[in-house]
């Protein structure tokens, strides 16, 4: 018996060395990228200093062009966006990024999936487990899965989800078309895909409580940045009761919510979209110029009253 608790001890001790070199070695890929993802996280969270910065899922990502923004406003602009993901990921990209600076504005694009309702929460974990060692991203972690504070204490698996990705943006990443983190998107949509009614229904409506409690943090600890919520265009619209929570949030704490998923300018129109849920390039080039020309006198009609 003494001999297979030897054994054991020593499995343990030998895992736990394999485990902290692997942990050192993939923090250096982490913290030493050469393009891709990897390179636009570690700006976002360690470096960005914009003025205005964009936050939300690939909805953000390809709708909101930083040089529109930056011509209209004559501030600097980056745009954060990031695939799949909502408000669990963004406060932590917040709590990380309001360490150094507070920008002049944030624009939330939100996502009737990502950001108001029920769904898969756990799956926003997989790019923050990279940075569960700051203090800021433990609670929100546990709020999603209080398990996972203990599997977290393997450096392995902080990493094992974004491993490939990890690697080829430190080897040969593919690097983006711009420096503002905007990628704008080609081609029309393919009018085969159109399902012909708006996406949601009233019965499908089941808000999430843990996004909804994100969100009124987002904007209680916005501090000096005026922050404005946006819905940016879709092909075929969208159910608008489904951001009904939005609404309400901002109309308490009197927050700028500009609504254009159902917008007639765009809704339908094959030459602004890529795809059923994405606009093309003309299209985000389009829809960010009205959305400045819209929030200009919102915006200063804010600071007047400031």
């Amino acid at each position: 018996m003494r001999k297979y608790i030897i054994r054991f001890i020593a499995f343990l001790a030998l895992f736990f060395v394999i485990d902290r070199a692997a942990g050192f070695v993939l923090n250096y890929i982490a913290e030493n990228p050469r393009g891709g993802m990897t390179l636009r996280r570690n700006y976002i969270n360690d470096h960005c200093h914009e003025d205005v910065l964009v936050f939300g899922s690939s909805r953000a990502h390809y709708h909101y062009n930083p040089k529109v923004v930056t011509d209209s406003l004559g501030l600097s602009c980056y745009n954060c966006g990031e695939n799949a993901n909502g408000i669990i990921l963004f406060y932590a990209w917040w709590k990380m990024i309001t360490q150094r600076y507070y920008p002049k504005l944030l624009i939330y694009d939100v996502h009737s999936l990502y950001d108001v309702l029920e769904g898969d929460n756990y799956s926003f974990l997989q790019i923050l487990k990279r940075f569960s060692g700051k203090d800021c991203v433990k609670p929100i972690i546990n709020d999603v899965d209080p398990n996972e504070h203990w599997k977290l204490h393997c450096m392995m698996y902080r990493y094992n989800s974004t491993f490939t990705e990890l690697a080829a943006d430190f080897i040969s990443p593919v690097k983006d078309d711009t420096s503002d983190g905007f990628i704008p998107l080609q081609g029309h949509v393919n009018t085969k895909h159109v399902k012909g009614k708006p996406a949601h229904s009233d019965h499908e409506l089941k808000f999430d409580s843990l996004k909804h409690c994100y969100l009124e943090k987002l904007i209680k600890e916005r501090g000096t940045t005026q922050l404005v919520f946006v819905v940016s265009p879709m092909f075929e619209g969208m159910n608008p009761a489904v951001f009904e929570p939005v609404e309400k949030l901002c109309r308490q704490y009197g927050i700028i919510f500009l609504n254009y998923v159902n917008d007639p300018k765009y809704k339908g129109n094959i030459d602004y979209f890529k795809d059923l849920t994405h606009l093309n390039a003309e299209g985000a080039d389009v829809y960010t110029r009205q959305l400045m020309k819209d929030l200009k006198p919102l915006l200063k009609g804010d600071d007047e009253k400031q």
